[in-house]
């Protein structure tokens, strides 16, 4: 039986930040999860691509943002929904992040270089070089109980070795991720990160939830893994808030000094996903149809392998499970945009059939480590058609394979699966999750029904779902009330599903097939 709601108000409201590579979004949620007030922005990631082909440029596909626009997004974002929210109880924030992208900051918090993103195309070289001064996978393995990815910021600081100078170097204080740094422009405090995002930096050892300095062996220069180690910052307490809106930027979006919401800790984008999702207990899967297109499980203990990306979450030393593709709705978008694709479903679900009269397409946009992509890789089989429907069911197909693949790398790993939800952008098209959920019907030995969230925003619910579990906790700790109120008992307030969607009876055969086939494309 759920925990009800104790010390937070009923008229309360409660927001989720989600800054992402796209875009800075807060949603404000009363306590039926319904939305009441947004704010969205759009983010300008730095990017040399156009150099690639000149080959003039060291590190070609740099993709970083700017620390001063991270800073201009938390008090616009403010701003805007400070004004909506006036006649309303805003008691508490949560904030999602992209996962893995990280910068530094001097003492003053001003930047001493952009934020290199998780999707950096330069990190793999860098990431190999620190293996190797690591001794290995199962080096890491044995220090920090998990894997250390290409992705995660300890990669960037490899990079940093050969991209800041010495005064640099000298002259940086703290080195945060994309959350936590949001979180210290929101509230003027910095210095602290949550679990979740230190898990996301390959530095966190999984089992203790504390830094492994030993992980900096990844850097060549001593002095270079004596300044990282000093930069650290400190790790909070899930439901510990960060503190208050600051005084400055509540001055500046018309908030009261004594109305300030609390601010808690980040999660990131896939911790928060998942939350959003409603998947918080072992066995519980989130899939998000992104720009990303990511497969996440919750767990009580590490994955037996290294094929999954794996980060904590904070609460009851629960498990991150994690296989995340760059290669999401973005390819999608490519391949028809989204006028037309809407306009030519219907004709895609009806006239043409699983696996598109033979017209299939390797959707990878940007390189795939997970699947051994190394490169930039789109091609069509036979050809590209010029049917619309199938290029659209075509590339639903693909990214319907690539969570397969996913998903099933998740049962490899140990995880006995329990329940699915699917939320995202692309989660909107009943196309795309019949497909998905057909494609899924060949690789679970049980038949579990998919469900589809109301939220269309996961990342930003489950951050708000997190500040809610924050804020009955705190409100309980400050007035002596007795009892847990937990994230799953906020995700039990917050959390709506929209409706089950079951795979197609006569699609499940074709697509065992087609997946086989698209497997060994990719190792073609």
């Amino acid at each position: 039986m759920p925990e009800p709601l104790r010390c937070v108000p009923a008229d309360a409201v409660v927001v989720g930040w989600d800054f992402s590579t796209t875009a800075v979004k807060a949603l404000a949620f009363d306590l039926s999860g319904a939305v009441v007030a947004r704010s969205w922005f759009k983010n300008d990631v730095w990017t040399d691509f156009e150099r690639l082909e000149s080959r003039r440029c060291l590190d070609l596909g740099n993709r970083e943002i700017n620390l001063l626009q991270l800073e201009g997004q938390a008090r616009a974002s403010t701003r805007d929904l400070a004004p909506q929210l006036q006649s309303r109880s805003w008691l508490a924030a949560g904030i999602s992040a992209t996962h893995h992208t990280a910068g530094w900051i001097d003492a003053n918090h001003n930047p001493i270089r952009r934020a290199y993103c998780w999707d950096d195309q330069t990190l793999a070289e860098h990431h190999s070089l620190g293996l190797q001064r690591l001794g290995g996978p199962a080096k890491v393995r044995e220090l920090i109980g998990g894997p250390w990815a290409v992705r995660y910021s300890l990669s960037h600081l490899v990079k940093d070795e050969t991209a800041l100078g010495p005064e640099e170097w000298t002259r940086a204080r703290w080195m945060m991720g994309h959350g936590p740094l949001a979180a210290g422009y929101l509230t003027g405090r910095f210095g602290g990160t949550s679990i979740s995002s230190a898990a996301s930096t390959g530095i966190l050892d999984l089992r203790t939830d504390r830094w492994q300095p030993a992980m900096l062996g990844a850097l060549g220069r001593d002095e270079y893994r004596q300044r990282a180690a000093t930069a650290l910052p400190h790790i909070l307490d899930t439901f510990e808030p960060i503190g208050p809106i600051a005084e400055h930027l509540a001055l500046d979006a018309g908030i009261a000094a004594d109305k300030r919401p609390l601010v808690f800790p980040t999660l990131d984008d896939q911790a928060a996903g998942l939350v959003g999702g409603g998947a918080t207990e072992p066995g519980q899967l989130a899939i998000i149809l992104g720009s990303s297109a990511v497969v996440n499980s919750s767990s009580d203990r590490a994955p037996v392998t290294d094929a999954l990306d794996a980060m904590k979450l904070g609460w009851n030393g629960a498990y991150l499970w994690m296989r995340c593709y760059s290669n999401g709705a973005q390819f999608v978008e490519s391949v028809e945009a989204l006028d037309r694709r809407i306009a030519v479903e219907a004709e895609a679900a009806e006239r043409v059939p699983p696996l598109c009269n033979g017209f299939a397409v390797l959707p990878f946009l940007r390189s795939e480590p997970s699947l051994g992509v190394a490169n930039e890789r789109v091609a069509w089989r036979p050809n590209p058609p010029s049917d619309p429907a199938i290029r659209v069911r075509a590339a639903y197909e693909a990214i319907a394979c690539l969570i397969a693949l996913g998903v099933r790398a998740h049962r490899e790993a140990g995880q006995t699966m329990t329940r699915i939800t699917v939320s995202g952008g692309l989660a909107r098209s009943r196309l795309m999750c019949e497909i998905l959920a057909s494609v899924l019907a060949g690789v679970l030995p049980q038949r579990l029904p998919m469900v589809r969230l109301a939220s269309d925003e996961g990342s930003a619910l489950g951050a708000a779902v997190l500040a809610l579990a924050g804020l009955e906790t705190t409100l309980r700790s400050r007035h002596g009330v007795p009892g847990a109120f937990t994230i799953a008992d906020a995700v039990t307030q917050l959390v709506r599903t929209k409706d089950e969607v079951p795979a197609r009876p006569g699609w499940i055969e074709p697509y065992r097939q087609g997946l086989a086939l698209f497997e060994a494309w990719i190792a073609s």
